[in-house]
């Protein structure tokens, strides 16, 4: 005969703890998730403001690595020629091939220059035009070539055939795109760009005087020289621009290149400040560096 089970009834505590089970698995009220949208998205805030503010400041200090290479590497150009200034051969005697004399063949700069026919006659290796108002200014350096195959200009030419084992000219100049721009030894060729990003270009001379029974230098800008046959030193000042833009910005200006020497007592005045709103947000740089002449023409 069938006896169907009886059926078992919860117990009153396990239906309880069902009850509780499901009331501690509730969800979140509406204040409780924007207060976690809120926590959050100021984390993210702060995160994406420091990563910002990192990336800003690597951009910078790469940005500066590049400047320094770059005026390095300007400098190793100006420098070599500069240096070279008023260099003359020396060549044996055809009387005598034990004795060695330096060569007339060297004359200074190309005489056509149109910027030195006022100083026609004068054997010159320096020569420098001043930038007008805060312009930058014009440097020429010249030196007689050696001949050799290795012997190369600014933009690593011979000189043309005619000017072979007579002179290298140079000309520095800064266009109107930034560039400093070298016309080298050879005449037949246009000049060409050798640095971009190059804002200013100032060069001071030093000339070795007798003051008081005792030989010193004194630096002058090119309108204030008399005598360019007497150049002993050379001063680049050159200000540079970065490639990045966006940099954080200061209240400081940047003090240029540009001095303004009065020329009765040879004392160093306020510079001009660079007030150009031009190139905002990119690192600016000034460097100087002094060259002397090894062989100063006497």
């Amino acid at each position: 005969m069938f006896n169907p089970k009886p059926i078992q009834q919860p117990m009153r505590g396990n239906i309880d703890r069902t009850l509780q089970l499901k009331y501690l698995q509730h969800g979140v009220s509406l204040v409780e998730l924007l207060v976690g949208l809120t926590i959050g998205l100021l984390i993210v805030v702060a995160a994406m403001g420091n990563l910002v503010a990192t990336q800003m400041g690597s951009g910078a200090v790469a940005d500066s690595a590049r400047l320094q290479q770059r005026a390095d590497s300007i400098f190793r150009q100006l420098g070599y020629h500069i240096q070279q200034a008023g260099a003359i051969n020396l060549d044996t005697s055809t009387t005598d091939l034990t004795k060695v004399s330096f060569s007339t063949a060297y004359t200074g700069f190309d005489p056509a220059d149109p910027a030195l026919t006022a100083l026609a006659g004068q054997v010159l290796s320096v020569h420098g035009s001043e930038g007008t108002g805060v312009a930058p200014d014009i440097l020429r350096i010249s030196y007689q070539d050696s001949g050799a195959a290795t012997a190369l200009d600014c933009l690593g030419n011979r000189p043309a055939a005619a000017q072979t084992r007579i002179r290298m000219d140079h000309t520095f100049s800064v266009n109107a795109a930034g560039q400093l721009i070298c016309k080298g030894a050879d005449s037949s060729k246009s000049s060409e760009a050798i640095a971009d990003g190059v804002v200013d270009f100032q060069v001071t001379y030093g000339v070795q005087s007798t003051v008081a029974g005792a030989l010193q230098y004194q630096f002058f800008t090119a309108d204030q020289i008399t005598n360019w046959t007497n150049i002993q030193a050379v001063t680049i000042c050159m200000e540079l621009i970065g490639e990045l833009g966006g940099q954080p910005q200061t209240s400081a200006t940047i003090t240029r290149c540009k001095p303004n020497l009065l020329a009765a007592t040879l004392t160093r005045t306020t510079p001009a400040v660079n007030t150009s709103t031009t190139n905002i947000g990119k690192t600016h740089k000034v460097y100087i560096r002094t060259f002397s002449i090894r062989n100063a023409l006497l």
